[in-house]
């Protein structure tokens, strides 16, 4: 009788301590990042190949495109505008997890894919408030 209650509380105590675990990592979790891109698309023959390299590592960073806008239903309501093409808006588990996804050897490649094809004004990473 002993045993068993030793076994269940041991057992009961890895389940404690695991759902505890995962509770105080979530916690812990870095913010997620936010990334706005402009820039102008020159030729989308060929970006096939800039895709089908760049989706996988962009996908294991987590990437979520949130927006994106070819100037339709773009509304600059003050300043100016440093791009004529398109906006678009992905959010990223973290700015880390971007952060490694920019500059992992698989997405470098992809951007020379990318070359001469989609000409981009700028890239702008920020982590989310909290």
């Amino acid at each position: 009788m002993r045993t068993v209650l030793a076994v269940a509380a041991l057992v009961v105590g890895l389940v404690l301590g695991a759902s505890m675990g995962v509770a105080w990592a979530e916690s812990q979790a870095a913010p997620a990042a936010y990334v706005v891109v402009g820039g102008r698309m020159i030729d989308a023959a060929g970006l096939e190949a800039y895709a089908e390299v760049a989706t996988a590592p962009a996908q294991a960073a987590g990437i979520e495109l949130l927006a994106r806008s070819d100037g339709e239903g773009l509304h600059l309501v003050e300043g100016t505008m440093p791009t004529e093409g398109f906006i678009a808006v992905e959010r990223f588990r973290s700015l880390d997890d971007f952060l490694a996804f920019w500059n992992s050897p698989e997405y470098q490649e992809a951007i020379e894919l990318r070359q001469g094809k989609v000409e981009l004004d700028f890239v702008v990473a920020l982590e989310a408030a909290e």
